[in-house]
């Protein structure tokens, strides 16, 4: 897990998210492990995946927003960045929904 002072020190922007809305992405990318540890995190380390966050949302890839999101929370609990266990979201399908 990185530093969120560090992360936070002489940071120009960063996201604001709430992480409550952020655990269906996770685990529509694959990323269940950092979903549950998501919800754990403090303030200022919230604070800091924001940072990272606009930093992936800024960068050459161009991510939407909630990629972005993310892949800064990966990069925060892991201690570097990678790309998300899947490239697109999959949802889990409700009960009782039809297939047509």
């Amino acid at each position: 897990m990185l530093d969120p002072a560090k992360v936070l020190a002489g940071a120009r922007s960063r996201v604001h998210f709430n992480p409550h809305d952020l655990v269906r992405e996770l685990m529509a990318y694959g990323e269940s492990d950092a979903a549950e540890k998501l919800l754990l995190l403090d303030e200022q380390a919230i604070a800091a995946v924001g940072v990272l966050a606009s930093r992936h949302y800024s960068g050459p890839d161009n991510p939407i927003l909630d990629k972005a999101i993310c892949l800064g929370i990966v990069e925060f609990l892991e201690g570097q960045g990678r790309p998300l266990k899947r490239n697109r979201r999959v949802y889990p399908k409700r009960d009782g929904a039809s297939d047509a």
